[in-house]
């Protein structure tokens, strides 16, 4: 079992390439410890989604990385760790401001039509055992300028009228995140789907998806047990990740 709790060790970056990149070289050289946190106030070499860049100025932002070992889980079942590291953050953002916030399937942040944060987990599998699992968390904070080649982004600033102490965030999640986690080594999936699906951004609504250069309007009903998107007006489209696009 794992006994220490998220966040017992929290180490803090001025500069670093990648939370996720050292937590992986953590990993590798046999120092990684459950539990293990690792925070940046500055990312050169940040990533997001599907290769993604993600950039954030110096200190403004959330960003960090969540050893976990989760030997006590299926690797077949992989979203089940991302659906509980969503709820956590949007469990914070809840904590801290009001509950308008959503989860965009699979793992992102969403607030209305725009994007505060992601996820992006490394896992690494050993004889079929899912061994260790890397969390990269970024959430915008205090940014209130962005990229303009960013399409919709948003931060918890922006949203509530205030700056907030992104340190002190990152240790709250820490507790959001263990909260989840054990929820989930309990059995507790079932309760944290249906939390999951109880905040799924555009539920019930009509959203244009594109597949295969092909764009439709689908109904977004709910996400299943698999991790899919079940679509249609009865939910009789089923999509896996990367296999459709939003267009907002």
């Amino acid at each position: 079992m794992n006994p220490l709790p998220v966040g017992h060790s929290f180490s803090s970056f001025d500069t670093i390439d990648s939370t996720n990149i050292y937590a992986m070289q953590q990993i590798r050289a046999g120092l990684a410890v459950h539990g293990q946190v690792f925070s940046a106030r500055e990312q050169t070499e940040g990533r997001g989604q599907r290769g993604r860049r993600w950039w954030s100025p110096p200190g403004e932002n959330l960003q960090l990385t969540v050893v976990l070992q989760p030997l006590q889980l299926a690797a077949s079942q992989p979203f089940r760790l991302s659906a509980a590291m969503a709820l956590a953050v949007h469990d914070l953002l809840c904590a801290v401001s009001d509950d308008a916030w959503r989860i965009k399937w699979p793992n992102d942040l969403y607030r209305d039509d725009r994007k505060a944060g992601g996820i992006l987990i490394e896992n690494v599998i050993q004889s079929g055992k899912w061994v260790w699992a890397v969390v990269g968390i970024g959430l915008n904070v205090n940014s209130t300028r962005f990229d303009p080649a960013l399409p919709n982004p948003i931060s918890l600033a922006l949203a509530t009228g205030q700056s907030w102490d992104a340190d002190g965030l990152a240790r709250q999640l820490c507790t959001c995140i263990e909260r989840r986690w054990q929820q989930l080594l309990a059995g507790g999936w079932p309760a944290l789907l249906a939390d999951y699906n109880a905040v799924l951004y555009k539920a019930g609504s009509l959203q244009r998806l594109r597949r295969n250069n092909i764009t439709t309007a689908m109904r977004i009903q709910r996400v299943n047990e698999q991790g899919m998107l079940l679509t249609g007006e009865n939910g009789e489209y089923a999509f896996a990740h990367g296999e459709v696009e939003w267009v907002l």
